[in-house]
């Protein structure tokens, strides 16, 4: 795995770096961002955009901020050079300021002028290492597909245990993202246990709900899931979902009813939901 990360750095070539350190091909920004364990700081922009000459003057040049970008793989994407990235991002003004992840999913975005302080609160507040997710985002970007977006959903609901709430819903909402694809990936495919996955998918979207801290609307997501339809593989997941409902809620009964259900492991996951609650 190092050596796959090496080499995706490697790829980078230093031809698409600007005299001020941004990279202005955003292929190259992916793979350097995979095989650095950072997230990209996209800034569509245009040579001909007062505020983003502004910003550069302003925001970007300064020493603080420069500091906080050695947290991101940052590019520039000139929006007449290239005009379908930034159709795909629904980019209808500039600047307009992304973050992403190494596969292009976003975290944030926000079209306006930034002041400095502006710009800081939000290099800060995303300034993230990826490597927990690292071989999952490295496996998508290599071949989408129904397994590689459904290990990364299920990763980045796993890294969000770990994060405050400030950033907790973004990165959940990368984990929907990446489990609506695997949605769609299975869809057409020939797997024999569509079905069960589906279910599992399902399940997986609930468990975001209980990372929401919604217990009570968990409860009844899996009220709709009859126990005589529940496939095989996922009845330790649905157990473990409402043990976690009922830790929640303090329901001493039914917490004793669940927990004989799940493993010592999924005991001690369920610490890391009261944690974040």
């Amino acid at each position: 795995m190092k050596q796959v990360i090496f080499i995706l750095a490697l790829m980078v070539s230093f031809g698409s770096v600007r005299a001020d350190n941004w990279l202005t091909s955003f292929e190259e920004a992916q793979k350097l961002a995979l095989g650095t364990n950072k997230l990209i700081l996209v800034d569509f922009w245009a040579t001909w955009c007062g505020p983003c000459k502004r910003m550069d003057s302003e925001s970007w040049s300064k020493d603080e901020v420069h500091l906080l970008m050695d947290n991101y793989v940052p590019v520039k994407i000139d929006i007449d050079k290239n005009r379908a990235l930034a159709q795909k991002y629904g980019v209808n003004g500039i600047p307009f300021i992304f973050i992403m992840d190494g596969n292009g999913k976003v975290v944030y975005k926000e079209m306006s002028y930034k002041r400095k302080s502006e710009v800081i609160r939000l290099l800060e507040k995303y300034a993230l290492n990826t490597s927990y997710l690292s071989k999952d985002l490295i496996n998508y970007y290599k071949n989408t597909s129904f397994t590689t977006a459904f290990r990364l959903g299920v990763k980045y609901q796993d890294y969000s245990l770990h994060l405050g709430d400030s950033i907790q819903k973004d990165i959940l909402t990368l984990s929907t993202s990446y489990l609506e694809d695997a949605e769609a990936y299975l869809k057409e495919s020939k797997m024999k246990n569509k079905k069960a996955f589906k279910q599992k998918i399902t399940l997986f979207k609930i468990q975001e709900t209980l990372i929401l801290n919604k217990p009570d609307k968990a409860l009844k997501q899996l009220g709709k899931i009859k126990e005589e339809s529940l496939e095989q593989i996922n009845v330790e997941l649905y157990s473990f979902l409402y043990y976690v409902a009922y830790l929640k809620l303090g329901d001493d009964s039914n917490i004793s009813k669940w927990r004989n259900q799940i493993s010592e492991a999924d005991i001690r996951k369920a610490d890391l939901f009261i944690e974040t609650s």
